[in-house]
């Protein structure tokens, strides 16, 4: 006996879709295409670099160099580190006080909503329009660099940000200045997230508000802290301030990245050039020694708090 079929089914048998196929595929094919060549590749190839010549033959030259640069009192890879470390060191200790002001802010201090617009207004402005707005503020006609040189008992008024003396500072300021309105949008979104019932229960206890910050909304929204802190410390040797649109790395204010940046620029127009060798090098250097420090990091960060689910 022959199986009779059934003809229900053939004709809810759909035809295949092509193009819906395509389509799937297509989207997902293409972003493992670029992660491939422009992530993978381009590290992978970096690596290979670092170890040569421009020629292709095997060194570690670029290494040994690096690291006499880096010890190098007068070297100006030296100088761009330190500035790199002091402008990190300036974001990680006032990393705590942008985490406190956007928790007043949340708690709706009285003219927290104009805190709020002073802080997000810089960040709303096109960045070089900022920063030609913060170097007439800054310069021989703006009011700060008068002040500045009175104090100092100077004869002439200072140029801030064209003499060695204050450069990295005024960029430090201007750092300082632009760093609150990025923290505030994720802080503001995470403290919403904290129950009214667990906030309302430490007020009844009397819980004074440094009590309530310190005790409650700290451990519960540690997750998002210790992220942040990672994150950083991924970051730790791309810390800069706005040195390439204000100085351009000019009178000492070059940090690792400008200074990566401005060595690749100068040897864009010769890809042969040796300077992509020893830049893979540094790079390399810089990564390794940021893993090192992140991933230390990351096994003392998890252990300080226990999760909280809310």
């Amino acid at each position: 006996m022959t199986a009779v079929k059934n003809p229900i089914e053939k004709k809810n048998k759909k035809p295949i879709n092509w193009i819906r196929v395509a389509f799937i595929l297509f989207s997902i094919l293409l972003p493992w295409v670029f992660f491939l060549v422009f992530y993978v590749y381009v590290n992978i190839d970096s690596i290979f670099m670092a170890f040569q010549t421009s020629d292709g033959a095997w060194t570690v030259d670029h290494f040994v160099r690096a690291f006499k640069e880096f010890t190098s009192p007068d070297g100006e890879l030296l100088i761009a580190l330190k500035n790199t470390l002091i402008t990190f060191a300036i974001g990680l200790v006032t990393y705590p006080f942008k985490v406190l002001v956007s928790y007043f802010l949340y708690k709706k201090v009285p003219f927290s909503g104009v805190y709020r617009i002073l802080f997000f207004l810089p960040a709303m402005i096109f960045g070089v329009a900022i920063a030609m707005v913060f170097t007439q503020f800054v310069g021989v006609y703006g009011p700060i660099a008068k002040q500045i040189g009175e104090w100092m008992g100077l004869s002439y008024i200072p140029e801030l940000l064209a003499d060695s003396r204050f450069a990295n500072y005024t960029l430090w300021a201007h750092m300082l200045w632009l760093g609150f309105p990025g923290d505030l949008i994720i802080w503001g979104g995470t403290f919403a997230r904290i129950p009214a019932d667990v906030l309302e229960s430490g007020q009844i206890d009397g819980v004074s508000w440094l009590g309530e910050f310190t005790k409650i909304v700290v451990p519960l929204v540690w997750p998002t802290v210790a992220l942040q802190l990672l994150l950083s410390f991924c970051g730790i040797f791309g810390a800069s301030t706005a040195n390439f649109l204000l100085t351009g790395g000019a009178y000492g204010t070059q940090t690792l990245s400008t200074w990566l940046y401005m060595q690749t620029l100068a040897g864009a127009g010769d890809p042969n050039a040796p300077v992509f060798n020893y830049m893979s090098a540094v790079g390399l250097i810089m990564t390794v020694i940021a893993v090192t420090i992140t991933m230390f990091m990351r096994k003392y960060t998890n252990k300080m708090f226990t999760d909280a689910e809310f």
